[in-house]
């Protein structure tokens, strides 16, 4: 009998963790924190306290105390024991932080299996910012010398083939979302398969590769379908636009612009950097990226499906340094390799620059002192139940306020609109559907056919 248990995405945007057990073998689908996970008990600056790994999370019943599963360092001062690995491996769908973030507590010698395009992500993204997934190499933590951190296992596929754990057979086939290197997985099992969607969309730059997801579920004649639904509500108040949508109508906001453009994005949205970069080069103007951005296209460089400039030689392109106290060994590399604009160059040729500045630096514009302008928004709108999306919506348009800088909002999402989701449900035709990543798992029930509504911590039986 195949066993499935949804210990996280359930009632809930993102955390994926979902058991499959057979006679065999024990495999984990994602591994990453809910949006919402820690809104309970923490906010602001009182936040879980890393250095004692676990602790907190397992005392206010955030993580689920299973022997086998964790490293040693994170259970310390803890109220589980560390025993040897019980699970088989992890399979990692992409590389956002609500599907990868809790890696960092997994033992070491359970097999981590990813995307390579995904893994570079993750391995870029560790180098610039605090995060930590995995490492590949021991280790000792900072302060800490007594404690060496084991290498992890990562291993890496592409898509169609096959993993084998025991008797489960894992095939990852790609699908469209709003980062490279994303998969849906068929599970297959001897008693039983399952589809598990990861997170997709049909409006993106590549349809196709959503398109080779269904037909392969679809064809798989799976016992379960396990498939997000972030986007699925009541009444879905969100724009689908399309990235070629938001590509048209940024280039109209630009075209019609004198003064500095500001470009908002998600960092690992690189279709949308790719409309930035064409918006740019229509338009005459320079694409000014951050040097997180820049690392983060230098890492790509070899993969040729991304086809990604290189930022340090393309003319259309420059990287903007922030003026700080100290930088770090992947910034100074930038540095001493190009030569980086600031804010100076930025106040003098702001008519005919493009610059994608994150929303935390937009203390930048003190040193800029722009002319009348737009900001192109490319990222979700504020969410209507979290005070804190709608705080930090009224701080942006308070700087753009203060700087005359018009707000524009266009987004292309990153997942499949409410009636995309539902007739992919009714296209790959499983026996049973169970939603995940979706506070409202009971709109699957009214619209769908089979559905499975399932609790945290719950177990299913396939076969």
């Amino acid at each position: 009998m195949v066993k499935l248990t949804f210990y996280g995405g359930i009632n809930e945007i993102g955390g994926n963790k979902i058991l499959v057990e057979t006679k065999e073998a024990s495999i984990f689908l994602d591994f990453g924190q809910s949006f919402c996970l820690l809104d309970d008990y923490f906010c602001d600056f009182l936040m879980p306290r890393e250095r004692f790994g676990l602790r907190d999370y397992f005392a206010l019943g955030l993580m689920p105390k299973l022997k086998g599963l964790y490293n040693a360092h994170s259970l310390k001062g803890t109220e589980v024991e560390y025993t040897e690995p019980e699970y088989d491996a992890v399979f990692i769908s992409h590389a956002h932080q609500d599907h990868t973030a809790h890696l960092r507590y997994l033992d070491q010698r359970i097999p981590i299996y990813v995307g390579e395009t995904a893994k570079t992500i993750l391995d870029a993204t560790q180098e610039t910012t605090n995060s930590f997934f995995f490492s590949e190499t021991e280790w000792r933590k900072k302060n800490q010398e007594k404690t060496l951190m084991p290498a992890n296992v990562v291993k890496t596929f592409r898509t169609g083939q096959k993993v084998k754990i025991g008797d489960i057979a894992v095939t990852p086939i790609h699908v469209d979302h709003s980062v490279p290197g994303a998969y849906g997985f068929i599970v297959e099992t001897n008693e039983g398969t399952i589809a598990y969607t990861g997170d997709l969309r049909k409006h993106g730059n590549k349809p196709e590769l959503t398109r080779d997801f269904l037909e392969a579920a679809k064809k798989s004649e799976p016992d379960m379908l396990v498939i997000e639904g972030t986007r699925v509500k009541v009444e879905e108040t969100r724009k689908n636009h399309t990235e070629s949508f938001v590509q048209s109508e940024s280039t109209k906001i630009a075209k019609q612009t004198e003064g500095l453009i500001l470009a908002m994005r998600y960092p690992k949205d690189l279709d949308r950097f790719r409309t930035f970069y064409r918006i740019a080069k229509e338009t005459g103007r320079k694409l000014v990226i951050s040097p997180k951005t820049a690392h983060l296209l230098l890492s790509l460089e070899k993969d040729r499906a991304l086809a990604l400039p290189n930022p340090l030689k393309d003319d259309l392109i420059e990287v903007y340094s922030r003026e700080k106290l100290t930088y770090g060994k992947w910034e100074r590399a930038i540095m001493d390799a190009h030569k980086c604009v600031d804010c100076e160059w930025m106040a003098k040729n702001q008519k005919k620059a493009m610059w994608e500045l994150d929303f935390s630096f937009m203390n930048e514009l003190v040193d800029v002192k722009p002319a009348p302008g737009a900001c192109i928004h490319s990222m979700s709108e504020p969410f209507e139940e979290d005070p804190m999306s709608q705080l930090q919506d009224e701080v942006l348009r308070n700087w753009l306020d203060r700087f005359s800088l018009t707000h524009n909002q266009l987004h292309a999402s990153g997942h499949a609109s409410t009636n995309e989701i539902f007739e992919m449900v009714d296209f790959i035709s499983a026996k049973r559907v169970v939603p995940v990543h979706t506070q409202y798992p009971e709109m699957f029930e009214k619209n769908c056919k089979g559905v499975t509504l399932m609790k945290k911590g719950e177990k299913v039986k396939i076969g």
